[in-house]
């Protein structure tokens, strides 16, 4: 955990709900009060100033006994433009990790307005918010006006008890882990540089300092051929994102001669049911070592699926402890940038599994309240690079981001245009629709 200063910029979430229908302020008040006494991720603040070194590590943390208040807000503006200007005032991390506002449009429309730092919230976190907030608030509703037609009741007996978030934090340092967690590291590093890392994607590397400027290739699919990709994933029983990422680990290996890389993915951390049920920082970006030498189509898509869930296991993993196994220290002193181990990042939403996710679907309200998550992002500038070190890191990696919506899959693939060539990078995203294409033309039994 690094130091926080006045001059850095704020890394943070929001959840943002529209709340339209007769609301029950103290009941909302009370549901929000319930959730973070029972998620103790909330509660968590920084102790002590952060100091003039701003890689010293903070003293540590600790838990406010108490939740923190729903703050009442009447505006009369439009509810996306005052939901922004709640969240461009960052949180004191010394104080509270999270803060909830309530802005009242008029006595039937309210914008609820939640903020967290990314230290104790990830994004798998906000589904579960959302239902969270619904049963609770349902709940209490039903207990002072009767029973209530979706009250979430069945879904609350599913619910099972959230995962201590100190406990596991202190498990996490106790010496036999720290001893298995070492262990796993070097096992892990000896790995990925067998398979390339450190070794990156050959470019300009002279001409990038301590900025990048990317442009992008797209990698969009249209409807009628994300069907067939989601329809031949299921036949060869593994995932879509498993289909993309074995589409571009070959699509670059083959334009860059190589038939190892590594590929960086997200997960969202979450290995046992009680961790599944509780807020918290549990997701990371994992390597994940890929051979990628001819195969046949079937044998590949499995051997990358496999990949990835191992990779997957080692999510716990601290990302500075494996790198700094893998690569110098940066010469700047800073941090290492997230994809430095990695020669692809792949980053896909909208689908879990083979199902599609509506990043919008209303939240289950009691009566006729009804809730709307508006997709609203603080003002901050973007994060930027402390040194030509972690920019040139950056800059070899090529980083793929797709979505699927409205059944089709959107996205590009964004390459630093200085290190590379948008030529060859071109091709990549050729060789790589030539893969779909194949899997998609492929027999079925």
């Amino acid at each position: 955990m690094r130091s926080y200063t006045v001059d850095s910029v704020p890394i943070e979430a929001s959840e943002t709900l529209l709340l339209r229908g007769p609301l029950d302020i103290g009941a909302l008040r009370d549901t929000l009060a319930d959730i973070e006494i029972g998620h103790e991720a909330l509660r968590l603040r920084l102790l002590g100033p952060p100091g003039p070194d701003p890689s010293a590590a903070w003293p540590g943390q600790t838990l406010r006994p108490d939740p923190g208040p729903l703050t009442v807000v009447p505006v009369d503006g439009e509810p996306e433009a005052e939901a922004v200007r709640v969240l461009a005032r960052p949180l004191e991390l010394t104080d509270r990790m999270t803060r909830a506002t309530l802005l009242r449009l008029g006595p039937q429309e309210h914008v609820l307005v939640m903020q967290f730092h990314h230290l104790v919230v990830d994004g798998a976190c906000h589904p579960l918010i959302r239902a969270l907030i619904a049963e609770g608030y349902a709940r209490r509703v039903r207990r002072e006006s009767g029973p209530a037609s979706n009250d979430g009741r069945a879904a609350h007996a599913r619910r099972g008890t959230p995962e201590s978030y100190t406990a596991l934090i202190a498990r996490e340092w106790t010496q036999d882990a720290r001893r298995e967690t070492a262990e796993r590291a070097d096992a892990l590093a000896r790995t990925l540089r067998a398979h390339g890392s450190g070794d990156p994607l050959p470019g300009d590397t002279d001409a990038v300092d301590a900025d990048t400027v990317f442009a992008s290739v797209p990698l969009g699919v249209p409807a009628d051929r994300t069907r067939l990709l989601l329809r031949g994933s299921r036949a060869e029983r593994v995932t879509l994102h498993t289909v993309l990422l074995a589409a571009l680990a070959r699509a670059v290996a083959e334009e860059f001669g190589r038939d190892r890389l590594v590929g960086s993915v997200y997960t969202h951390g979450r290995t046992t049911p009680a961790a599944q049920e509780t807020l918290g920082l549990f997701s990371n970006v994992v390597s994940a070592p890929l051979d990628v030498r001819p195969a046949p189509l079937p044998d590949f898509l499995r051997a990358v699926h496999d990949r990835v869930q191992r990779a997957a296991r080692d999510v716990d993993l601290p990302f500075t402890a494996l790198a700094e196994r893998v690569l110098p220290r940066p010469a700047d002193g800073g941090a290492y940038c997230r994809s430095a181990l990695a020669h692809l990042e792949l980053r896909l939403t909208g689908v879990t599994g083979w199902i599609p996710v509506d990043q919008q679907r209303s939240s289950a309200f009691p009566g006729e309240l009804n809730a709307t998550p508006l997709l609203v992002e603080a003002p901050f500038a973007p994060p930027s690079f402390n040194g030509p070190d972690q920019a040139r890191a950056c800059a070899a990696t090529l980083f793929a981001a797709l979505d699927l919506a409205d059944g089709a899959l959107v996205g590009d693939l964004w390459y630093e245009r200085r290190h590379h060539d948008g030529t060859r990078i071109a091709r990549v995203a050729e060789r790589y629709g030539a893969f779909l294409a194949e899997l998609t033309s492929a027999p079925r039994p």
